[in-house]
């Protein structure tokens, strides 16, 4: 079926986002039949199988990009976990049960619940949310981790959470004017109050992809938004305990929301000409073996050197050496600023001797530098003498070894399909500061550790420049998509739509 011609664009948008969906996963799935509503939405829209996510491929960098169009050297934020060099301490979005204990888990909840979108996300940047309400449109977003937007709402957590956190919860978050976070947090129109109709930790269970597609639908029915952010997280959480080979099953599980989602609609047909459709990901990700050896604990790696220790409240450098976070399928080390060009030397070569350690990079002045195990590498960008061309026409200058991210020049263009737009991707996430001193990428089916030791064996995680963790699909069913797009171009492509179509 091709696309069906519309007389007028689409008022309104559902921005689908799938945590953690793998384009190879997806096309299996569309192609089998088990996802009738993907494929439906692809077969009426425009659709890029080689999307590329952002660097580093974890979900709260990668779903900063989705909600500001900006890199994580704009938005400010990192990863999963990372030290605060200004507040003396690791942040903790809630990497894992364990490590949330380690940290303490009411310092865990404010970090995700107020530090995360009031602090740490850079005021720099706007969100959808915030560019969209500036030209009068309504928002409404549904269980996504960053939600920042113009409204502030009540936090009213059940009796059981007043009792785990005290009084350390915030009493209000900000984000859209329609805002769903899990049982925390309802918007005005209180959608799907029915499934969340039990107290305590049943309500909380409720708030699943399920809820969120109950959400969606009731919104549209009621037309209470011109963009609502509707995010499917479960996929993730299955791939990380099974593998990203158990994606087919979980998309087919997604697609169901989604089809529930269309059923709103007298047909599908119906939808489609009413209601724009987005659909994308933050990220992919990669197996993780089951080999123990295959596991990479930063005491044991780093043990030459003093290390921060992770505790409840301050965590200070004093006479350290490094404060070092596992992040996935990445590592940041933050060095001790006084001793900060002498440490580093020392802790570059013990990372690139280490097993399972692909890629160890760090800035020097404007250049960025990727060394490895196959050769070492400096690039800068450039100008028009002398420079390469990537695929988003950036301009670089490099000297050394292209096989440190698999690198090829055809014809002035540099390749690096192994690592996609390494180039770019290195330098939007290095940038930022809170990255650290130096960061090192796993290979292929290893992974770090994070704070209290927890790992993914056996499963699936991410957060590399590695294809595996940062190639998504992309499909849209509005008019002028991005060619080649990155999650970066995602927002832009969804303003700009509903300001043309709300123009006049």
């Amino acid at each position: 079926m091709g696309k069906l011609p519309a007389v007028k664009p689409p008022r309104r948008v559902v921005y689908i986002i799938v945590d953690g969906m793998g384009t190879e996963a997806f096309e299996q799935a569309t192609a089998s039949g088990r996802a009738p509503a993907f494929a439906f939405l692809k077969a009426h829209g425009s659709y890029v199988r080689d999307s590329i996510a952002v660097f580093p491929t974890i979900t709260p960098a990668a779903t900063a990009s989705l909600l500001t169009g900006a890199t994580p050297a704009a938005h400010g934020i990192p990863g999963m976990c990372w030290y605060d060099r200004d507040a003396q301490r690791f942040v903790n979005y809630g990497q894992s049960p364990r490590a949330a204990i380690v940290e303490g888990l009411s310092q865990v909840v404010r970090d995700v619940m107020l530090n995360l979108n009031s602090r740490h996300l850079s005021p720099d940047v706007e969100t959808i949310h915030e560019q969209l309400d500036k030209v009068g449109l309504t928002t409404a977003s549904i269980n996504f981790m960053l939600f920042r937007g113009p409204y502030m709402h009540d936090v009213d957590p059940n009796l059981l959470a007043k009792a785990l956190f005290r009084k350390k919860l915030p009493e209000q978050a900000p984000g859209p004017k329609e805002h769903y976070f899990a049982d925390a947090i309802t918007g005005p129109s209180e959608a799907c109050t029915k499934l969340m109709s039990v107290r305590g930790i049943q309500k909380r269970i409720k708030a699943t992809d399920a809820w969120a597609a109950c959400v969606t639908r009731e919104l549209l029915e009621r037309k209470k938004a011109e963009m609502i952010l509707f995010y499917l997280h479960e996929n993730d959480h299955a791939s990380h305990r099974e593998g990203p080979e158990s994606q087919v099953d979980n998309l087919a599980a997604a697609d169901e929301h989604v089809a529930y989602v269309l059923d709103a609609f007298d047909s599908w047909e119906q939808a489609v000409e009413e209601v724009g459709f987005v659909v994308t990901a933050d990220h992919a990700q990669s197996p993780i073996s089951s080999n123990e050896d295959h596991i990479l604990d930063l005491n044991e790696v780093l043990s030459d050197f003093r290390r921060v220790s992770p505790k409840r409240g301050k965590e200070r450098f004093k006479d350290n050496d490094l404060a070092a976070a596992g992040n996935g399928r990445i590592g940041f080390i933050y060095l001790n600023e006084s001793r900060r060009e002498a440490l580093r030397p020392a802790v570059v070569d013990t990372l690139v001797s280490t097993d399972g350690v692909v890629q160890v990079m760090w800035r020097e002045d404007e250049a960025y530098v990727v060394t490895s195990k196959r050769g070492t590498l400096r690039f800068w960008m450039g100008s028009d003498a002398g420079s390469v061309v990537d695929e988003r026409d950036n301009k670089w200058c490099f000297e050394g070894d292209l096989t440190a991210v698999g690198g090829v020049v055809e014809e002035n263009t540099i390749r690096t399909p192994e690592y996609p737009l390494a180039f770019w991707r290195i330098k939007c996430g290095i940038d930022l500061d809170r990255m650290g001193d130096v960061v090192f990428t796993n290979d292929l089916t290893w992974e770090t550790k994070d704070l209290a030791g927890g790992d993914h064996r056996g499963g699936g995680d991410h957060a590399s420049l590695h294809a595996q963790d940062s190639i998504i699909p992309f499909l849209s069913t509005l008019d002028q998509p991005p060619l080649h797009p990155s999650t970066v171009d995602v927002v832009p492509h969804i303003v700009d739509h509903l300001r043309r179509a709300h123009s006049g």
